[in-house]
């Protein structure tokens, strides 16, 4: 079994990575994805998953748009720069016409707005890792 520090490709089948600031939404959302047979890593801040995303692969990330700092709208940019075919599910408790319009003209391949049901966001990671895995449009 590989450690989280393994090299980019080995392990990294169901590999997807969490960055929210908040302990709660993380440790949720990554016992939502375990139970899914998803290997999880998390993050606290949207740095510390570029760092991340600079040594592991991972078939999808989980993302939340109001982060300290660099926020998860910059934070895509960069991700897109990195590996433009890592699927980023965005989620966001502050929600409006324009931030839909602006994380999807990024790229995001799914924006969820908080509140919302973990069976949603394992269904979105689900289709997430399957696109990235074959390459398939979404569904």
């Amino acid at each position: 079994m590989p450690s989280a520090g393994s090299t980019p490709d080995a392990g990294s089948q169901e590999r997807v990575l969490v960055c929210d600031d908040d302990e709660r939404i993380r440790q949720s959302i990554s016992e939502a994805l375990a139970l899914e047979s998803f290997d999880v890593e998390t993050a606290e801040r949207a740095v510390d998953a570029i760092q991340k995303i600079m040594r592991t692969s991972y078939r999808a990330l989980v993302l939340d748009l109001k982060l300290p700092g660099l926020g998860g709208l910059d934070a895509i940019s960069i991700i897109k720069r990195l590996n433009e075919r890592l699927p980023i599910i965005v989620m966001t408790g502050h929600a409006s016409y324009e931030t839909e319009q602006a994380v999807r003209a990024a790229g995001v391949f799914y924006y969820l707005v908080k509140p919302f049901s973990l069976k949603e966001l394992t269904e979105a990671v689900k289709a997430a890792a399957r696109f990235q895995e074959g390459g398939k449009a979404r569904g």
